[in-house]
C-alpha cells in the first residue's frame, strides 16, 4: 500500500484545484517560509479524520477554507482527497484503489466519502486505525511534533507507542465494553427496584383476583337469566308493534289517493296561470311595439330640425369666404411696389462690392514685393550670426575641458579629504570593534548564568506541577464518585417516575379511571387522595396506615362527575372504585381539645397532611375522627381513657380501632403510595444536592486544569526562553566570530587608503597644468566674437524697419477684406428678402383659388343635407297604420287573459275541500303512529340496554336466551342472584387481568435479570481477554522498539548508550515512558541537558525505530530535521532509505541534504499574497542538484 496522490481544492492558502502525485520512495517538498508547504501536511491530517483545529494550526475548523486576498474572492468550500494504493489488501476495504474525501462548507456542513460514497467519521477513523495512519497515528509528523517525544511527559509519550503496537483498536474496544457494562450494572439496579415493587404486590392481587373470578361466575348466570327474560320481553312488544302498523298501512292508503287528486288540481291550476301570463306578455308587446313607432316619429322630426340648421350654417361660410377673396386682391399691388424698391439696392451693392475687391488686390501686390526685400535682408543677418554661433561653440568646448579640469581638480580635493576621513573612520570602526569583541564575550558569559538559573526554574515548577496533578486526580475520582451517585439517584427517580407514571399499587378500575380523565375522555376528576395529599417523611406511615385503601378513592368536582365515573366503570367492566364528591362529602373534625394534653398524642390525622383547601370536606371526612399516637403504649392509654371512642394510629403504623379491636404488625416501607411520593421528593432534593456539589467540583477541577494549563504554559515558556538562551549562546559565539573577522578586515584596509592617498595628489599635480592652456585659448576666441557681433548689429536695423513697414501694410490689406465681407452679407440678405417677396405675392394667387375651391364645396353639402331631409319625410308617412295595427291586436290578447284567471280560481275551491279531507286522514296516522312508537320505545330501550349491560345486539341475544316457562320463577331467580353478586362487597374486576399482568411483568423481569446478570459476566469477561491482549502485545512491540531505538541510536550519533524504560513494568497499559540516552563522551542525567539537534535527533532514532517494527504505508515528515546541522541532517536523509522498501516518505524541507536525497522534488511559492502554487521538478533535475 502506498500514497498515490493528494488532490487540494479551496485549501487555507490553496484557493485552485492542484494535485500532487507520489511514487514510491522520498517525496520532498519545499519552498521559501510562509509559502504555504505545512498547509500540505495539515491537508493530508485533515482528510484522515482530524477534529481540532489546534491541530491544524487554526481557532476554528472553518479557517481551513481559502479565506479571499484583495483580487481572489472567499473559497465557498474546502476539499482534499487522497488516493491509495490497496493492491495488498492493507485496508479493510474491497478495492485495489482507496480514495478518501472530505468537503467542508462555510455554513458548517461537511461530509466524508470513500470511493465517491459518502461515510462518517467512524468508518474513517476505522479504516485506517492500527496502519499507523489516521488522525492519531505516527503517519504525520508535523513541525515541533518530534520533539513532543522527548520533551512530552512520559505518559503522552504512550500514543505513538500504542498505535505502533496495534492496540488502538483493542483500547477502543475495551472503553466500548465498559461503557456497555456500566449500562448493565444500572439496568440491574434498576430492574432490582422494580422488582422489590411488583413483589409486594402479587399476594394481595391473588386474593382479590379468587374473589373476582367468583363475581364473575355469579354474573355469568344473571346475565343469561337476564337476557332471556329481557328477549321474552321483546317478543310480546314485537307482536304489538304488527298490529299498529296493519292499522297504519291502511289509512296510509286513503291518505295517498287524495294527494294524487290534490297533485292533479294543482297542475291544472299552473296550468292555467301560465297560458294566462302568456296573454299578458302578447298583450304587453303589442303597446311596446306602439311605443316604438311613436319614438322612432319623434327622431325622425329631430333629424330634419338637425339638417336644416346645418344648411343655415353651411350658407354663412360662403359669405365670408367671398369677403376673404375680395380682401387678397387688394394687398397683392403693395408687395409689389416693395419687391422693386429691393431690386435696384441689390444693383448697388453689386457695384460696391466690385470696387472694393479690385482695392484688396493693389495692397496683395505692394506687401508681396516688400516681403521679397525682407528675404534677402533676412540671409545676410543669418550668415553672420551662423559664423557667431560657431564662435561661441568652440568657446564652450574650451570652457568644458576648462571647467571639466576644475572638476577633476575639485575632485581630487575631495578623494583627499574622503580618503584621510575613511582612514578616521576605520580607526573608529577598529577600536569599536575590539570594545563590542569585549562586550559579546562578557554577554555569553551571562547567558551562560540564565541558562543555569533557567534549568534550576523548570525543576522548581516540574515539582509544583506534580503537586496539581496529585490534586487535579484527587477532584476527578471525587467528581466521577459524585456523577455515579448522582446516576443511581436519577435511576431511582426515573423508576419511581416510571411507577407513578403506571400507576403501579393502585386498583386497575383506579387507573382506567385516571386515563380516562387524562385522555379527556371524562371530566371532573380532580385526582386520587394519594396525589391530592402531602405528608411529611416520618408521619407517612401513621397516614397511609389510617387512610389504607382510601389512598386510592377518587375525587371529584360533583355527584354527576362521580355518576359518569361509575358508567364508565361499568361500560367497560374495569371494576369498582370509591369517589368522593367535594360538594356532599363534608366530614368533621374530631372536637376534644383535651387530646392535646395526653402523653404521646401527636395530632389529628388531618391536621399532618397539607392539600388544598377545597379538598377539606373530603380530608375532614377520611381523617377528621383519626388520632395520631406516638406509639402503641400511648395509643393503649388513650384509648382506654376516652372509652374506645375513635380510632387511633400510631407513627409506626399500629392501629387501635373504635371499638377496642387492635391491628398490627410488621409495614413495609417500600410499597406505600406516601412512602414512595416522599421518597422522589426525597431523591430530588438529593439530587440537586449533588447536582450542585457536581457543579462544584467540576469548577474545581477546572480551576485545577487551568493551573495544570498554567503551570506547563510556565514550564513550556521556560522551556522555550531556555531555548531562546541557548540559541543566544550560539548567536554570541558567531557574532564573536563575525567580529574578529570585521577587526581584521578594518586593519588592512587602513593599509590599503594610505597607498591611495599619495596616488592622488600626484594626479593633482597634472590637471592644474590643463587648466592654466585652456584659459589662454579661451580669451583669444572671445576677441573674435565682439568683433563679429558689431557687423552684425548694423544689417539687424535695417532689418528692423522692414518688417514693421511689412506688418503696417499686413493691417490694412486685413481691414479692406472686413469691409468686403460686409457687402457680401448686404448682398445676400437683399436677395433673401427679394426672394420671400416673390414667394408672398406667389401664395396670395394660391389662396384666392382655395377659397373659391370652400365655396363651391360648401354648395354641395347644403344640396345632400336637402336630400335627407327629404327621404326622412317619406319615412314619416306609413307610421300611424302601423299604430292602429298594433292597438286591435292588444286589445284582443288582454280578454282572453281574463278569462283563463277566471278558470283558475274555480280550481282553487275544488282544492280547498280535498284539503280538508287530507287533513283528517292526517290526524289518524299521527295516532296510530304514536301508539306504535309508544311501544318501539319500550322495545328500543329493552335493547339498547343489552347493549349497555352486555353488548349484546338483539339478535345476539336471541342466540343465547332460553325459553321462559314461567316469567315470575324467572324474575325472582334473577333477584336471589343479585342478592348474592351484593354479598360479596367490593370486587376489583381489574384484579385478574391486574394479576395476570404483574405476574407476566415479574417474569418477564426475572429472565432480564438473568440476561443482564449474563451480559455482565461476558463484558466483564470480554474486558479481562482485552486488557491480557492489549498487555502482551503493547510488551512485545515495546522490546522489538527498544531494541531497534539501542541499534539506530549508535548509528545515527557513532556510539553511546541508550535506552526506553516503563515507568511502572507492573501497569504496562497505563504507565509512562521514560528516555534514557548517554552519546557518545557525555554524562547526560535529564533530557533537557541534551542541545536542541540532539534532542531532535533522539526523538528521529525512536521514530525510526517504531517504523522498523510497525511501518506506515506512508510517512508526512514536517521540518523534523530542522534543529540538526549538516553533517546529522545527511544522516537523517540518507537514513530514510533504509525505510523505503516498506514506507513512502513524503518530507517538507528547508535543509539541501534532504532534498539531495529525494526522488521527486514539489516547490511550492507564493507569488500572489496570500495564495500558494505547486511547481514539480523532475528526477532528472534533482540529480543534477545534487551534482552541484
Amino acid at each position: 500500500m502506498y500514497l498515490k496522490s493528494l488532490e487540494l481544492q479551496g485549501f487555507k492558502s490553496f484557493p485552485d484545484k492542484i494535485e500532487l502525485k507520489f511514487n514510491k520512495g522520498i517525496t520532498a517538498v519545499v519552498g521559501p517560509n510562509g509559502s504555504g508547504k505545512s498547509n500540505i501536511g495539515d491537508a493530508m491530517r485533515w482528510v484522515m479524520g482530524e477534529q481540532s483545529s489546534k491541530a491544524l494550526r487554526g481557532e476554528k475548523m472553518a479557517g481551513v477554507i481559502f479565506h479571499g486576498t484583495q483580487t481572489r474572492p472567499k473559497a465557498p468550500f474546502a476539499q482534499v482527497t487522497i488516493t491509495i494504493d490497496n493492491e495488498d489488501g492493507a485496508l479493510e476495504y474491497d478495492s485495489d484503489t482507496v480514495s478518501v474525501s472530505r468537503k467542508l462548507y462555510r455554513n458548517g456542513d461537511s461530509f466524508y466519502m470513500i470511493n465517491g460514497k459518502e461515510v462518517n467519521l467512524k468508518d474513517i477513523v476505522e479504516l485506517f486505525m492500527d496502519t499507523g495512519l489516521g488522525r492519531d497515528g505516527y503517519s504525520i509528523i508535523g513541525q515541533g511534533r518530534i520533539a513532543d517525544i522527548v520533551n512530552g511527559k512520559s505518559n503522552d509519550r504512550r500514543e505513538i507507542f500504542e498505535e505502533a503496537a496495534g492496540i488502538s483498536k483493542f483500547r477502543s474496544k475495551k472503553k466500548e465494553a465498559e461503557k456497555k457494562l456500566v449500562a448493565a450494572e444500572d439496568n440491574l439496579s434498576r430492574i432490582n427496584d422494580i422488582m422489590g415493587e411488583i413483589e409486594g404486590r402479587i399476594g394481595p392481587l391473588k386474593a382479590q383476583a379468587e374473589k373476582a373470578e367468583k363475581f364473575r361466575v355469579l354474573d355469568e348466570e344473571k346475565r343469561k337469566l337476564e337476557v332471556s327474560v329481557w328477549v321474552h320481553k321483546l317478543n310480546e312488544y314485537m307482536s304489538q308493534i304488527a298490529g299498529y302498523e296493519e292499522k297504519l298501512s291502511a289509512v296510509k292508503k286513503e291518505y295517498e289517493v287524495i294527494t294524487q287528486e290534490l297533485e292533479s288540481i294543482e297542475d291544472d291550476i299552473n296550468d292555467s296561470f301560465a297560458k294566462s301570463a302568456e296573454k299578458s306578455e302578447l298583450a304587453d308587446s303589442y303597446k311596446n311595439q306602439i311605443h316604438q313607432v311613436e319614438l322612432e316619429n319623434s327622431q325622425a322630426l329631430s333629424k330634419i330640425a338637425v339638417y336644416e340648421n346645418d344648411i343655415s350654417h353651411l350658407e354663412d361660410n360662403i359669405l365670408k369666404l367671398k369677403e376673404q377673396i375680395s380682401e387678397s386682391n387688394s394687398s397683392k399691388y403693395y408687395l409689389e411696389a416693395e419687391l422693386k424698391t429691393r431690386r435696384q439696392e441689390l444693383e448697388e451693392l453689386d457695384e460696391k462690392k466690385a470696387k472694393q475687391q479690385e482695392a484688396v488686390e493693389c495692397k496683395e501686390k505692394e506687401l508681396s514685393e516688400l516681403i521679397d526685400k525682407t528675404a534677402l535682408s533676412d540671409k545676410s543677418v543669418s550668415e553672420a550670426g551662423s559664423f557667431i554661433n560657431e564662435l561661441y561653440m568652440k568657446k564652450s568646448e574650451v570652457s568644458f575641458r576648462l571647467e571639466n579640469a576644475k572638476n577633476n581638480l575639485s575632485d581630487i580635493d575631495e578623494q583627499i579629504e574622503n580618503s584621510l576621513e575613511r582612514k578616521k573612520q576605520l580607526e573608529e570602526h577598529s577600536k569599536l570593534s575590539s570594545k563590542e569583541l569585549k562586550e559579546l564575550r562578557e554577554s555569553k558569559g551571562k547567558a551562560d548564568e540564565n541558562k543555569q538559573e533557567l534549568t534550576n526554574r523548570m525543576s522548581g515548577l516540574a515539582k509544583l506541577l506534580e503537586t496539581r496533578n496529585t490534586k487535579l486526580s484527587e477532584c476527578r475520582k471525587n467528581l466521577t464518585d459524585t456523577e455515579i451517585q448522582l446516576r443511581d439517584v436519577e435511576n431511582r427517580i426515573k423508576t419511581i417516575a416510571d411507577l407513578e407514571n403506571s400507576m403501579e399499587g393502585f386498583q386497575f378500575s383506579v387507573k382506567h379511571i385516571m386515563k380516562a380523565s387524562q385522555q379527556g375522555r371524562i371530566s371532573g376528576i380532580c385526582g386520587t387522595v394519594s396525589q391530592l395529599i402531602s405528608v411529611e417523611t416520618k408521619y407517612s406511615v401513621a397516614i397511609e396506615t389510617a387512610l389504607g385503601v382510601a389512598l386510592q378513592n377518587i375525587v371529584v368536582n360533583n355527584e354527576d362527575s362521580a355518576k359518569r365515573g361509575i358508567r364508565l366503570l361499568k361500560e367497560n367492566r374495569a371494576g369498582r372504585a370509591t369517589f368522593l364528591p367535594v360538594t356532599s362529602v363534608r366530614g368533621n373534625r374530631l372536637n376534644m381539645p383535651q387530646l392535646e394534653n395526653e402523653d404521646g398524642f401527636v395530632a389529628l390525622g388531618c391536621e399532618l397532611v397539607k392539600y388544598d383547601s377545597q379538598f377539606e370536606g373530603v380530608i375532614n371526612s377520611l381523617l377528621g375522627r383519626i388520632c395520631i399516637a406516638e406509639d402503641i403504649d400511648s395509643a393503649t392509654l388513650i384509648a382506654k381513657k376516652y372509652g374506645y371512642k375513635f380510632r387511633i394510629v400510631t407513627l409506626d403504623g399500629q392501629v387501635i380501632n373504635a371499638g377496642g379491636s387492635f391491628t398490627g404488625g410488621s409495614v413495609s416501607k417500600q410499597t406505600g403510595l406516601l412512602t414512595r411520593k416522599n421518597e422522589a421528593e426525597a431523591l430530588a432534593k438529593k439530587k440537586t444536592a449533588l447536582e450542585n456539589s457536581f457543579t462544584e467540583l467540576k469548577q474545581q477541577v477546572e480551576k485545577l486544569n487551568q493551573e495544570v494549563s498554567k503551570y506547563t504554559a510556565d514550564t513550556e515558556g521556560l522551556r522555550e526562553k531556555l531555548s531562546q538562551v541557548n540559541s543566544d549562546i550560539l548567536r554570541f559565539e558567531m557574532e564573536i566570530k563575525r567580529v574578529s573577522e570585521y577587526y581584521s578586515d578594518y586593519e588592512n584596509k587602513l593599509d590599503e587608503i594610505e597607498t591611495f592617498i599619495e596616488t592622488v595628489k600626484n594626479k593633482y599635480k597634472i590637471v592644474s597644468g590643463d587648466i592654466d592652456k585652456a584659459q589662454t585659448e579661451l580669451s583669444e576666441i572671445e576677441a573674435e566674437i565682439s568683433d563679429n557681433e558689431a557687423k552684425l548689429a548694423d544689417s539687424q536695423n535695417e532689418q528692423a524697419e522692414l518688417k514693421n513697414k511689412r506688418e503696417q501694410l499686413s493691417e490694412e490689406l486685413s481691414q479692406m477684406k472686413i469691409m468686403a465681407a460686409e457687402l457680401s452679407k448686404d448682398l445676400d440678405a437683399c436677395k433673401l428678402s427679394i426672394s420671400q417677396l416673390e414667394e408672398t405675392i406667389g401664395d396670395s394667387d394660391t389662396d384666392s383659388g382655395k377659397l373659391n375651391d370652400n365655396i363651391s364645396e360648401c354648395e354641395k353639402k347644403i344640396a345632400e343635407k336637402k336630400e335627407l331631409i327629404f327621404q326622412t319625410k317619406q319615412e314619416l308617412s306609413g307610421a300611424d297604420e302601423k299604430i292602429a295595427a298594433a292597438q286591435k291586436m292588444a286589445e284582443q290578447a288582454q280578454r282572453e287573459h281574463i278569462e283563463l284567471d277566471n278558470a283558475a280560481n274555480k280550481l282553487r275551491t275544488k282544492q280547498k275541500h280535498k284539503m280538508d279531507e287530507k287533513e283528517t286522514l292526517s290526524g289518524q296516522l299521527t295516532r296510530a303512529e304514536e301508539q306504535k312508537k309508544s311501544v318501539t320505545a319500550g322495545f328500543d330501550k329493552l335493547v339498547a340496554q343489552l347493549w349497555d349491560d352486555y353488548e349484546l345486539t338483539r339478535s345476539d341475544a336471541a342466540e343465547i336466551a332460553e325459553d321462559i316457562v314461567d316469567i315470575t320463577v324467572a324474575n325472582r331467580r334473577l333477584n336471589e342472584l343479585r342478592g348474592k353478586i351484593r354479598n360479596l362487597g367490593s370486587v376489583n374486576l381489574g384484579a385478574i387481568e391486574e394479576y395476570a399482568e404483574v405476574s407476566q411483568r415479574h417474569e418477564f423481569l426475572t429472565g432480564q435479570l438473568k440476561d443482564v446478570n449474563t451480559s455482565k459476566t461476558e463484558l466483564e469477561k470480554l474486558i479481562e481477554d482485552l486488557t491480557e491482549n492489549m498487555k502482551n502485545m503493547f510488551t512485545d512491540s515495546f522490546e522489538r522498539i527498544n531494541a531497534n531505538f539501542k541499534k539506530i541510536f549508535t548509528e545515527l550519533f557513532g556510539g553511546g548508550q541508550c535506552e526506553l524504560i516503563l515507568t511502572d513494568p507492573n501497569n504496562v497499559l497505563e504507565c509512562g515512558i521514560e528516555i534514557n540516552v548517554q552519546p557518545p563522551g557525555k554524562v547526560i542525567t535529564n533530557l533537557m541537558s541534551l542541545s536542541g539537534g540532539e534532542q531532535a535527533l533522539v526523538a528521529i532514532a525512536i521514530y525510526f525505530a517504531i517504523l522498523k517494527i510497525s511501518p506506515s504505508p506512508f510517512c508526512l515528515l514536517d521540518e523534523i530535521e530542522a534543529a540538526l546541522d549538516d553533517v546529522n541532517v545527511s544522516k537523517y536523509a540518507q537514513y530514510l532509505h533504509h525505510l523505503t522498501d516498506k514506507t513512502q516518505f513524503i518530507t517538507i524541507t528547508h535543509r539541501r541534504g534532504t532534498m539531495e536525497e529525494a526522488d521527486v522534488l514539489y516547490g511550492v511559492t507564493m507569488q500572489e499574497k496570500g495564495v500558494s502554487k505547486l511547481l514539480k521538478m523532475d528526477v532528472s533535475e534533482t540529480r543534477q542538484m545534487k551534482l552541484e
